[in-house]
């Protein structure tokens, strides 16, 4: 009896200690407890409503014109159209040589629909990186971030560059991803403390020498950009970016309430929202013949970076020489080319899961897929189609 009674004991205080330690852990920060018990929808671009809280991001309506698609051959628009529809999509979307061509929603999706496509919003950063430069916040794009981030001016984390941190090849510690609520890349996602855990990251390795694709390095720039404004980032880019390009209405998710930005993803906006940002990238900056961008700005996005030849300021730029695209050293997760592009010139906006923009400035091209998750998605399926059929169709 008094064995089993001791066992019971030893039962009940283990339970108790378990409670408490679970309790504390959940106090620590109930909004990512919150987030992680139904972190399923985090998978899921179309549940925005879910990602709470939002600070809104105002935008405008300069609307798209539209015309069947004369110039691509039916057959090879199908034949886009059927990879997209095989692949759980949402919202696919083709706009060539100045016209939106098609068009087209599933399972419920429409116009109005507003989507998280992750990391798309880097490419957004980088444009406000220019425009934070032309207006005289950031000195320059080698700026040392230690000017921008007080809490890493003393060390030698501080000596990054903005472009270091832009390119991907800052040395900061490459964290791995994982579903427990341990990783660190998991509370990027979920929790709300992004940028005291961004700024707690040490440094690894000598920055500017290795391409190492990290979400941290992107909300790294992020707080950087935003502690050079005069004004918050939703307002400077609704006031610089967002209007002028007259993009739908858009929103930032926060990580709590009256907290930061998740500047490495979570711009959530519709569709036609981001086929206004490729005909940045299009059109060196201009939209409708106006000017958004400060001049030569899409030529930095684009260039190559000294670390890796496939990856410009924030966004990717043309094939993989082995049809495989990695990230970074922790990660098994690849994108797959199934084939080299059939232009030279392609650049893109990867979002996880298979959430893609892509611009071809040669043939006037701009690309969108928003969808469910797909980790075997080809990033040359869609885009060559349509080369393809811009070719058949001459």
């Amino acid at each position: 009896m008094r064995l089993r009674s001791l066992f019971f004991r030893g039962v009940f205080s283990l339970l108790g200690l378990l409670i408490v330690l679970a309790g504390l852990a959940y106090w620590s920060d109930p909004w990512f407890w919150g987030r992680y018990a139904t972190s399923l929808n985090s998978l899921d671009p179309s549940a925005v409503d879910w990602r709470q809280p939002q600070e809104p991001v105002p935008g405008g309506d300069r609307g798209l014109a539209e015309a069947p698609p004369e110039e691509i051959s039916a057959p090879a628009l199908r034949a886009a159209i059927d990879y997209a529809e095989g692949m759980d999509s949402f919202a696919f979307l083709v706009h060539h040589r100045g016209v939106l061509v098609h068009e087209q929603y599933w399972q419920g999706h429409g116009p109005a629909s507003r989507f998280d496509t992750n990391s798309l919003h880097k490419g957004v950063l980088s444009m406000v990186l220019g425009l934070a430069i032309a207006d005289g916040y950031i000195a320059s794009l080698d700026d040392p971030v230690g000017d921008y981030i007080q809490q890493w001016a003393d060390d030698a984390r501080g000596e990054i560059t903005l472009r270091e941190l832009a390119t991907m090849r800052s040395g900061l510690r490459v964290e791995a991803f994982s579903p427990s609520p341990l990783s660190k890349g998991m509370r990027l996602v979920l929790g709300s403390q992004v940028d005291e855990l961004t700024l707690a990251l040490p440094l690894a390795n000598e920055p500017g020498r290795e391409f190492q694709y990290l979400n941290f390095n992107a909300q790294a720039l992020g707080i950087a950009v935003s502690r050079a404004l005069d004004q918050p980032y939703a307002d400077y880019l609704s006031e610089r970016l967002w209007r002028p390009l007259g993009a739908p209405d858009a929103a930032l998710w926060l990580d709590r309430d009256g907290g930061s930005p998740r500047l490495f993803c979570c711009l959530l906006t519709s569709a036609r929202a981001w086929i206004q940002v490729g005909r940045l990238l299009l059109d060196e900056g201009r939209i409708d013949g106006e000017q958004i961008l400060p001049n030569g700005w899409t030529a930095q996005m684009t260039r190559p970076s000294a670390a890796n030849p496939n990856f410009g300021l924030q966004l990717w730029l043309g094939s993989p020489p082995d049809g495989q695209r990695p990230y970074n050293r922790e990660s098994s997760l690849v994108a797959t080319h199934g084939e080299p592009y059939l232009a030279p010139d392609v650049v893109f906006l990867d979002g996880a899961g298979g959430q893609r923009l892509y611009v071809v400035p040669s043939e006037e091209l701009v690309i969108l897929r928003i969808g469910k998750t797909q980790l075997e998605w080809d990033d040359a399926v869609i885009p060559n189609a349509l080369l393809r059929g811009i070719s058949a169709a001459r």
